[in-house]
Formats: C-alpha cells, structure tokens, sequence
C-alpha cells in the first residue's frame, strides 16, 4: 500500500507534466506514424477506387485573380469590449478596397461568434463591390461558402433573438447599417449569382470522402489530406454539390421581422447554395490538392480551365498555402488585432489625465490576469 501511494505522489511531483508531455509526443508521433503508413501503403489501391473521380485539369487563358478576406479582434476589458471587424480586397498585389469598423461594446456572451458573423457579411459585402465594379476577373472568397453559411446564420439567430422584444440592446445601433444595407442591396445573391466568385478554403475540414472510403483514418486525415496523396499533379477531381443531402442548411435564424422579405431571400440564397460545386486540385508536385468552391457555370471545361489556370499562376511562392493576393488580403486584415491593442492602450491613457487612476483601471483595466 504504501509503494502505490509512493507512486502516485512521484506522479503529482515537479516531473509530472514534462513526463505526460513525452508521452504524449510519443502517442501523437506513433498515430502520424500509422495514418502516413496508410496513406502511402494504401495509395494505388486508393487511386484505383478514385480514378473515376479524377480528370486531368484543362487549361485555360489566366484572367485577372482578386481576394477577398476578413478578420476580427476583441480586447476585453474589466467593463468593456474593445472589438474591431476588417475586411480588405487585393487585386494582384494591390490593395483595391478595405472597410474597418471599430466599436465599444458592453460584455456580451459568445461575442466571438457575433464578430465572425459581422466579419462574414463585411467579408460578402466588400467582395460584391468589387464584382458590380469590374466586368472580368476572378474572385476568391477567402474560406468555405458552407462556413460562411453557418457564421452569417449564428449572427442572424442572436440578431432576432434579441429584437423579440420594443427594445433590443442598444449596442445592435453600432451594426444596423451594416446588415441593413447587406440584405437591402441583395450582397449575398450578388455574391451567389456571380459567375467569376470562388472560394478557397486554407483550412479544410470536410472528410466525407475520408468517412466513405477510409473510415479508420476519420480521426486523422480530411478530404483534402485524402485528395493531397492520391491526384498527381496537374489532376483535379471531377465537381461533387458543396451541399450534400444529408447536410442541413436552412437559415435558421433567417425570420426576423426587422428584415423585410426574408422568405423571399431566404429561398434565393438557398438556391444559390444549391448550385456550388467542390474539387480539389493539385497543380505541382512541390504543393498539396486544394479544396474549391465554384458555382455551377464555372465547372464547364472552358471556364474551368481559365480558373485553375488562373488559380495556379496566382501561387507565386513555393512557401505560400494559397494565391498571393490571398495572402496579401489575410496578412492585412490580422494586423487589425494589434491596432486594437494600441486603441485600447490609448484610451486607457488619455483617461487617466482625466479621472483618477484607480477608477480607470476598475473599468478599463484587464478582465484577467495579464499573461
């Protein structure tokens, strides 16, 4: 009795932690070790139950390749919220359009999720901009169309569970005009509708493909991890429907009575949905297969060649997981968190030569304790 209890103080000693992360390494090491082994083992006998899925890619003329991209930040102070919403677009390398809205809010529960559905429409609004001011081009909407879907359908849910009442929170005033003017000038259908709209996704996680066909490696291995060892380069898979039967993707929250003609513009979102292909495309040899969202005009030969072309021309460098103005846009957006920072410092400053120091720092001070 007493050597077991001697063992489990050694395992609450000063080495315990060290010891559970080695070991941990060694788990998350040997279960790599296994999927890679599958992956490679299994490749031929993978690619034969694929083949009928993978096509050679066409070719096409490269067009013009703008992105578009968002980001939001929240600085959480002990009585308020410094939050901000970006949203820029880079045309080549030049950057063409950018909105930022930067507001004080109280404390709200799952402000996170609030700010992505706020830095979607941003996201949507800004790229149909940039579609109803050029005639050519291709667009790429920086994520999945089905993950804009969820974050814009969480907004539109608190946004009418908090207009129930004659008198929602005051700070929705700070967002009015934004949604407003998103649904008044039909962005998202705008968006939907276009024929030069793709969207890329860096952080894929669909795994239908996976679960279909290679169960024992759902835990491990996504779609595009799946498509990344079995196309060769210069190989796309054939389009399957970004929505999936089995996949809910009503509005849910799309009844608010703030909104005028919502069933209306329900139905037409959801029948823009409707019309949105997947493929994965590998162009080189150096790099992985790429998850793509297009819409239904797009995944003709012709015009599907002119995007891959495109999309291939705009991987400029080696090190780089997506389009160069891709990366341009999203480099952009995230330095809006170290704005807010600076925003934050700088009112905290300017107050305390106004109100003494202690009362600042109860309502302006660190929510936490700083890291």
């Amino acid at each position: 009795m007493s050597e077991q209890w001697d063992n489990q103080w050694d395992n609450l000693g000063t080495a315990a932690l060290p010891a559970a992360v080695l070991s941990a390494i060694a788990t998350c090491t040997e279960a790599c070790r296994t999927t890679l082994r599958h992956l490679e083992g299994d490749r031929d006998a993978l690619r034969r139950v694929l083949e009928r899925r993978i096509r050679p890619a066409p070719d096409g003329p490269v067009r013009r390749l703008c992105s578009v991209d968002g980001s939001h930040a929240a600085v959480p102070t002990a009585g308020a919220a410094f939050v901000a919403v970006a949203a820029a677009a880079v045309e080549e390398a030049t950057l063409t359009d950018q909105q930022v809205l930067v507001h004080l809010l109280p404390p709200i529960e799952e402000l996170e999720a609030l700010l992505g559905g706020l830095r979607c429409v941003l996201e949507l609004r800004l790229l149909a901009r940039r579609v109803r001011a050029t005639t050519s081009g291709l667009f790429v909407l920086d994520g999945s169309f089905y993950s804009v879907l969820l974050e814009v359908n969480r907004l539109l849910v608190r946004y009418a569970q908090d207009h129930r009442t004659s008198h929602p929170p005051a700070w929705w005033g700070a967002f009015h005009p934004l949604i407003e003017a998103f649904f008044a000038e039909d962005d998202w259908r705008v968006v939907l509708e276009s024929r030069r709209v793709i969207a890329h996704s860096k952080s894929a996680t669909s795994a239908d493909d996976v679960t279909t066909l290679v169960p024992h490696l759902s835990s491990t291995v996504t779609d595009r991890s799946l498509w990344s060892s079995v196309l060769h380069a210069g190989e796309y898979s054939l389009p399957v429907p970004l929505i999936r039967k089995d996949r809910p993707h009503l509005l849910t929250g799309y009844h608010s009575p703030t909104i005028p003609d919502f069933r209306e513009r329900r139905m037409v979102i959801e029948h823009g949905y409707g019309q949105l292909y997947v493929i994965y495309y590998r162009p080189n040899t150096i790099g992985p297969a790429y998850r793509l969202e297009l819409p239904a005009p797009l995944i003709a030969r012709e015009p599907l060649g002119a995007v891959l072309a495109t999309f291939r021309g705009a991987l400029r460098v080696n090190h780089l997981q997506e389009p160069l103005p891709q990366f341009l846009a999203d480099a952009i957006c995230r330095q809006i968190h170290h704005a807010l920072i600076a925003t934050a410092e700088g009112a905290r400053t300017t107050l305390q030569h106004e109100f003494d120091l202690s009362v600042v720092q109860r309502y302006l001070g660190p929510y936490r304790t700083p890291r």
